[in-house]
């Protein structure tokens, strides 16, 4: 049962739904810029995880197609790491 007042509406543009086990096309489709290779799956950074639009980052399945949750946990530390970075290198930039 849901708490009561925890419920709430989110405007948005798009919703990509993460079901089976094939890269979902909208990815591509309704993100410019976005580079995946001809499987659909997303195009990253190996070192810092960033896609080829800058700020956004990837991991899991969508990268590397079906796997193990071990695997899609361990790439979200990874992206984390470069969240990070990227982050950090920002502020520097911008102080």
């Amino acid at each position: 049962m849901p708490a009561p007042g925890s419920e709430f509406l989110l405007d948005v543009d798009t919703v990509i739904y993460a079901l089976g086990t094939t890269a979902n096309p909208i990815i591509a489709q309704t993100t410019p810029g976005l580079k995946v290779n001809k499987w659909g799956y997303i195009e990253i950074d190996e070192h810092t995880r960033m896609t080829s639009v800058g700020g956004v980052f990837a991991g899991g399945d969508i990268v590397t197609g079906a796997a193990t949750v071990i695997l899609a946990m361990g790439a979200g530390k990874l992206a984390a790491r470069g969240m990070l970075e990227y982050m950090t290198a920002s502020t520097a930039r911008s102080v």
